[in-house]
């Protein structure tokens, strides 16, 4: 049974006037606010109104709009877990594999892309811990990335909370898979590090010490000090201070196309065995060669991502050919063959459109480079996709 996270809205308004407010007001205002909110008429309108706020009170618009932000965000949580508690059945539809679940995550994952006070990321956290249970990968990933992005916040108490749920991640990765591994767990994080980088540049001192806090968590453990868990926390940890010096250098070496390249592949290299992480820096690669004109090296960028997965669904029976069909365009794509068979591939969500979309960009770029010889090559993989599971124009266009 669920049981309420927060109290109801009714219990909290009685309780929020006066003192209260004033003495919570770090725990109610959202860290960063709209400069235009006070210019809502409605607003002003509930200002100006007396209400139950007596004349000693003295609260301020910045009091009134901040509290108000919490209530309605809390009020929306309370919904929202009143929904969960009777909707049960239908949400657990397919071991949670359904649209329902997927847009009640969703709702839950939109109030980190909003800015939200202490106090309401507090119940948040809380109410995010119902889904670590099972779900697929793609849900997984955007957790990951949310939870990561709060590790980077500025307020310690928010830190620890998402270093708390992190871990607790991780410790059901690795009870579920019966102690052998945290591998989805490993996966999800170093790519949501990778494109968390780009988008909200983390890696500064508060990520660091929301790492530090994770080690500590694995460390002070009891249960789990004799198996290989905390050794896995650590070496995922240390992945991920590798992934950031990496990126530091990286940028270091932004105006020098060669060197950036350089370090990409090396770091693309050092996930040979993670499908979904060398991808991730292999379109890195392909981007900046395409920034730079070098269209003919971005095409071999996509080859290799092709061919890497070939490889992947192929080892799945999904698909007939591998890597090797790709070595008469180029003989460097063997490398796509060194994937390991126990790192999560059956966790990869590659099917035969994602190969083909991957082959199109390939024949694109290869056109826009006038490698031309190379274009009947690339489209052979196209061509052995059954009839049934490829459009009659995508097979009209690749003959």
């Amino acid at each position: 049974m669920i049981k309420p996270l927060i109290p109801p809205v009714a219990s909290r308004m009685a309780t929020s006037g006066g003192d209260g407010h004033r003495h919570a007001r770090s725990q109610t205002m959202p860290i960063i606010r709209s400069k235009n909110a006070l210019a809502n008429p409605k607003l002003l309108q509930m200002m100006e109104t007396d209400g139950n706020i007596h004349d000693g009170d003295n609260l301020s618009p910045t009091d009134i709009e901040a509290n108000l932000s919490t209530e309605v965000a809390l009020t929306v949580l309370d919904v929202l877990e009143l929904f969960v508690h009777h909707h049960k059945k239908q949400l657990l539809l397919d071991e949670g594999q359904n649209v329902l679940m997927k847009k009640v995550l969703d709702t839950y994952l939109l109030f980190f892309q909003i800015n939200q006070s202490t106090a309401t990321l507090r119940h948040i956290f809380a109410g995010l811990r119902l889904f670590v249970q099972k779900g697929k990968a793609d849900l997984c990933g955007c957790l990951c990335y949310e939870i990561l992005k709060c590790c980077n916040h500025r307020s310690s108490s928010t830190q620890t909370e998402a270093a708390a749920l992190l871990y607790f991640f991780m410790r059901k990765n690795f009870e579920f898979t019966k102690g052998k591994s945290i591998v989805r767990s490993h996966l999800q994080v170093i790519k949501a590090v990778s494109q968390l980088i780009a988008d909200a540049g983390i890696g500064g001192s508060r990520f660091q010490q929301s790492l530090a806090i994770i080690n500590n968590f694995a460390n002070g453990d009891a249960p789990l000090k004799n198996t290989p868990f905390p050794a896995e926390v650590k070496d995922l940890t240390k992945r991920i201070r590798t992934v950031l010096m990496a990126t530091a250098q990286m940028k270091e070496h932004e105006k020098d196309p060669e060197m950036l390249v350089d370090l990409q592949y090396s770091l693309a290299n050092s996930y040979a065995s993670t499908p979904e992480l060398r991808c991730t820096w292999l379109e890195s690669m392909a981007k900046v060669h395409v920034r730079n004109g070098d269209l003919s090296e971005a095409a071999m960028c996509y080859i290799h991502i092709s061919a890497l997965i070939a490889e992947s669904l192929k080892r799945r029976a999904s698909f007939s050919m591998g890597w090797a069909a790709f070595m008469c365009i180029s003989p460097n794509v063997k490398e796509e063959g060194a994937m390991k068979e126990d790192t999560g591939t059956q966790d990869t969500p590659y099917t035969e459109d994602t190969l083909v979309e991957q082959l199109e960009l390939c024949v694109d770029y290869l056109w826009k480079s006038e490698r031309y010889e190379l274009i009947a090559d690339i489209n052979k993989p196209v061509i052995a996709i059954p009839h049934t599971r490829q459009p009659g124009t995508e097979r009209h266009n690749a003959y």
